[in-house]
């Protein structure tokens, strides 16, 4: 064989096993590439099965118990639902010829075009009893109105715009069983129901029949519902209603007593009772007054209101024969008026609160706050005190001495008077305080 045959067959052969080689490396480069590829997809896929597994293996390695709970967090109680009714009552309200010739004066002095004006007399309590949720007094003389002439002792017919001065100061509950509701007989009686009617208060004491008398009178106030009964011993008269006339005169009866408080009951959370009984004039209390009292204790009464003594009388708790408790004032005295003495001068704002929580009922902060009703020696100058600012210089001229000197007292015997009669769980600091 020639050289120059056998350099190019061979060169080929070198040639062919290098283009082997190349490609060799190049499908073994591709090939581990590939395989690095699923290599490391494998090993992802092995470490998470690897990783689960271990995760299995600690979590089936842990004992089969139950961890504790966390302690439950302690609530507390809810809080108790208490209601609140701030309560005031006075005592009587006697109009003589004086305080509306005053009051006819100050609607003068006014120049207002009224022709009475009874503003003057409650300077000094109005803004107290305004703030009372309720507030009761006894208008002791009708307001028939002036076609029956005004009038005053024995038979009393007093101006209307009177019931427009008490309902500015705040009294809202006007009670008018009493020994003078037929001064002017049963057409006068009528009229002064019917103007009261129009007037936005609760009228007590003055029924227009036997329905309306045996329907008790509600006062709802912050959820708390008062009701409120009336009663007197008679009239001055003496004489029953007459013929032909529905109005009915609430005298104390044990029996009605008995069946209007137990309804009241059904209806309300309190049962307060307005009574006109005792004599006039008489400190001492009567046996009507124990009587009915403890009768008002045993049917569940749980306020006593008393008037017509016109002096005041004690405060004192009464136990029921259910062992409740009854607070009863048997009389509040006058709230004004011109009667003859000093002492006659001397009444009280009976004032408490009428609590209910969770549905049980309560009296609370019971105050016998007293005053003094003042007017000078020519009979004006009217205005009712707290007993604690009548001073010995308003003693001195007081105008009782126009009826006799020795009628009058000074501030000190005056304020030893209440407290003699009026127990001092019931005296306001300002009273137990004062020399």
């Amino acid at each position: 064989m020639k050289l120059k045959t056998i350099l190019p067959a061979m060169l080929a052969l070198v040639l062919s096993v290098s283009l082997c080689g190349c490609n060799s490396d190049m499908a073994a480069r591709e090939t581990d590439a590939i395989g690095d590829v699923y290599t490391d997809t494998a090993e992802t896929d092995a470490g998470s099965a690897s990783d689960t597994e271990a995760e299995t293996e600690e979590i089936t390695s842990v004992p089969a118990e139950t961890e504790p709970l966390a302690p439950e967090t302690e609530t507390d109680p809810p809080a108790p639902v208490i209601l609140r009714a701030s309560f005031a009552a006075a005592g009587d309200a006697i109009v003589h010829e004086g305080i509306w010739m005053e009051a006819q004066k100050t609607a003068r002095l006014a120049g207002l075009g009224e022709e009475y004006d009874f503003s003057h007399l409650f300077t000094r309590v109005r803004d107290d009893i305004l703030a009372y949720d309720i507030a009761f007094i006894n208008q002791e003389t009708l307001m028939a109105g002036p076609e029956y002439g005004y009038s005053a002792y024995p038979c009393f017919n007093t101006p209307r715009e009177l019931a427009y001065a008490l309902e500015d100061v705040g009294f809202d509950v006007v009670n008018i069983a009493n020994n003078h509701m037929m001064d002017m007989q049963p057409k006068g009686l009528a009229a002064t129901i019917d103007f009261w009617d129009t007037q936005p208060v609760t009228l007590i004491g003055g029924y227009k029949n036997q329905e309306d008398y045996f329907t008790p009178r509600v006062v709802e106030r912050n959820g708390i519902r008062v009701a409120f009964l009336s009663y007197c011993y008679g009239t001055n008269s003496g004489l029953p209603m007459p013929a032909g006339y529905d109005l009915v005169i609430p005298c104390l009866d044990e029996d009605v007593v008995s069946a209007q408080t137990a309804a009241a009951r059904e209806i309300a959370d309190f049962v307060v009772v307005s009574v006109h009984w005792g004599e006039d004039s008489v400190q001492a209390l009567m046996p009507q007054q124990k009587q009915f009292a403890q009768i008002f204790a045993d049917c569940g009464v749980d306020v006593v209101i008393g008037h017509h003594p016109h002096l005041i009388q004690p405060v004192e708790w009464i136990e029921g024969k259910d062992g409740t408790r009854t607070l009863c004032a048997y009389s509040l005295g006058n709230f004004f008026s011109l009667m003859p003495k000093a002492e006659n001068m001397v009444g009280g704002l009976l004032s408490l609160d009428f609590v209910k929580e969770d549905g049980a009922c309560r009296l609370e902060n019971v105050r016998f706050l007293p005053t003094v009703f003042y007017y000078n020696l020519g009979f004006f100058g009217q205005k009712i005190y707290y007993q604690q600012d009548y001073t010995e210089a308003l003693a001195a001229k007081h105008g009782v001495q126009n009826y006799a000197v020795k009628n009058n007292k000074t501030a000190a015997q005056l304020l030893a008077y209440t407290r003699g009669l009026i127990a001092e769980e019931f005296l306001p600091a300002a009273i137990l305080e004062m020399p």
